[in-house]
């Protein structure tokens, strides 16, 4: 059957194009209406500057592609193109769907962790893993739950998941799970950051317990309590990174001190306080309370050693 395809007036369309001098800038094209007395449908011209059913132009889509693959936030490209967030989340599904990746490899080092991402996400933390050997991001999942994880590593080769040698994660325990039906041949190697974080925080709590001890009714307890509380961060810096070339003036010890010899008046407060320290900073043998804090380390001695 003939189909007969007749002129039926025109439509102008405005399209979105590049920036020009940074302007925003639009085409409006006088695009000749059809319709089809067969079907009774009607359409309109089609055009190689825009797609069908589109409002900004290839040129401009392409250039918001090569924004997202570099380091970009979606303001900075909003701010420079004229386009609104949604239209740059359409962009970036559609160049997602075009990314293909090669299930025959992993890289040999892999590092895991969790962050927080956003609501409309499946799991309350999403998972991101990078490529140790190449220092690139490797892959982000918006669900860190262990059979989320399993589910997708099980999608690679077994020569793949094969080649992975070392796991370097924080100290969550599901994670270590993933060496056993994932990762045979992996070993597990604990970042150092959060060896740090946990020092850092279990001496952080030693000495706020040992400063609520001294929150009474006595004015010189008091003062040693007021300056505990205020002066917290100094006692976590590493000591080569005290400030002793400029002293100044402190109101709770009404006089000019180095960031030393605050320190140093600080420890005199408490003995187990002043061990804790030095251990933090030098390891020596540590208060019982402190000890009992770090055996934590034991369960990731095999790790922390890497």
């Amino acid at each position: 059957m003939a189909l007969l395809v007749v002129k039926n007036g025109h439509k102008t369309t405005k399209t979105q194009l590049s920036p020009f001098r940074n302007k925003l800038t639009y085409l409006e094209l006088k695009r000749s209406r059809f319709r089809c007395y067969t079907c009774g449908s009607t359409f309109i011209a089609s055009t190689p500057i825009v797609e069908k059913n589109h409002h900004i132009s290839r040129e401009l889509k392409y250039q918001i592609m090569h924004e997202l693959l570099r380091v970009s936030s979606r303001k900075d490209i909003e701010d420079c193109y004229f386009v609104s967030d949604t239209t740059i989340l359409r962009v970036q599904k559609e160049l997602a769907k075009q990314r293909i990746v090669n299930k025959n490899y992993l890289p040999s080092i892999l590092c895991i962790d969790e962050f927080k991402s956003m609501k409309s996400c499946e799991g309350s933390m999403s998972f991101i893993c990078v490529d140790g050997v190449r220092n690139e991001l490797f892959e982000i999942l918006e669900d860190r739950r262990l059979q989320k994880l399993v589910n997708y590593f099980m999608t690679f080769s077994r020569q793949a998941r094969k080649a992975v040698k070392y796991l370097v994660m924080d100290m969550n325990g599901s994670y270590a799970q993933l060496l056993k039906t994932v990762f045979p041949c992996a070993e597990i190697v604990t970042d150092r950051f959060h060896i740090v974080q946990h020092i850092n925080r279990t001496f952080n709590q030693f000495r706020v317990k040992i400063m609520n001890s001294l929150h009474n009714h006595q004015s010189e307890d008091m003062k040693k309590y007021r300056r505990l509380k205020r002066y917290w961060k100094l006692l976590l810096k590493d000591t080569d990174s005290l400030d002793n070339t400029s002293q100044h003036y402190h109101s709770l010890f009404k006089r000019e001190l180095f960031q030393q010899e605050i320190i140093h008046e600080l420890l005199t407060y408490n003995d187990d306080l002043k061990l804790a320290y030095e251990t933090v900073q030098l390891p020596q043998e540590l208060p019982l309370w402190f000890r009992k804090k770090l055996t934590f380390f034991n369960k990731y001695e095999q790790g922390i050693k890497q």
